[in-house]
């Protein structure tokens, strides 16, 4: 019995080392260049938080060209975007809201949900891309103002656009390094 514990406890120590020393698998497909160009871009003020939104998703880890970074970026901001708008219907249904902010969060909720349109991966194909990024910063804008005239203070609303703008930013920036590569 003693012999058997002791391979276990040898392949264990084996296993820990082996994933210690090497590195994971998000570092080795990345190409690093290609984070920093986009990271410097990014108007997210830590390069480490563009770099954990960058490989946030799991096909993140199969990128290793300028144009698949974007499309990553832009699914994900597309999905945040979704979540966004699903987070403002979700406040609708709350029964304590006031008049003056429920209509906030409608147009919020409406302006995120028109907001998934403009982001696709067409764009990235058709090179309009960070035209349609801009339509969605645009809605998001119209959000915060209209959020802001009805006086809505919300802290998870807050923080809900803060997590969307940093998606924007990153996929804003992604797409910004595709379609003007450097010479």
């Amino acid at each position: 019995m003693g012999s058997r514990n002791t391979s276990v406890l040898f392949f264990a120590a084996i296993a820990l080392f082996l994933f210690l020393h090497f590195p994971s698998q998000t570092e080795a497909t990345i190409p690093a260049e290609l984070v920093s160009k986009v990271c410097a871009q990014s108007e997210i003020h830590s390069y480490e938080t563009c770099v954990k939104f960058l490989t946030a998703s799991p096909k993140s880890l199969m990128v290793s060209s300028a144009k698949a970074v974007a499309e990553n970026a832009l699914d994900m901001a597309r999905r945040k975007t979704t979540d966004a708008s699903c987070f403002f219907a979700a406040l609708l249904k709350r029964k304590d809201m006031n008049p003056a902010s429920k209509a906030a969060l409608e147009s919020c909720s409406s302006f995120f949900k028109q907001s998934v349109t403009f982001i696709s991966l067409d764009g990235l194909s058709g090179g309009t891309a960070s035209l349609d990024l801009h339509s969605a910063l645009d809605k998001a804008t119209l959000c915060k103002s209209k959020l802001s005239a009805a006086h809505v203070s919300i802290k998870s609303v807050s923080d809900k656009l803060e997590e969307w703008g940093n998606f924007y930013s990153v996929a804003s920036a992604a797409v910004y390094a595709v379609e003007n590569p450097e010479p």
